[in-house]
């Protein structure tokens, strides 16, 4: 349910962080962080660590955020 990092999604998800509405507080937390994160810092490498963040927040905890991921990457 997770799409990989390499997965188009993912820069589309980056891209959008500012306007993403999703249900768990959990969730609105972690891109919240990375909203900040992209927004002091556009490079590349920030982009591409937030990637990898987000996609281990979600992998790791896919079972309770089911909803939150269909909402994002469906």
């Amino acid at each position: 349910m997770v799409p990989p990092k390499s997965d188009p999604k993912w820069v589309k998800f980056i891209g959008n962080i500012g306007s993403l509405k999703v249900n768990d507080l959990s969730t609105r937390m972690m891109i919240n962080r990375l909203k900040m994160r992209v927004a002091f810092d556009t490079s590349e490498a920030v982009r591409k660590q937030s990637i990898s963040d987000a996609y281990d927040f979600f992998a790791k905890n896919e079972a309770s955020l089911k909803e939150d991921i269909k909402q994002i990457f469906g």
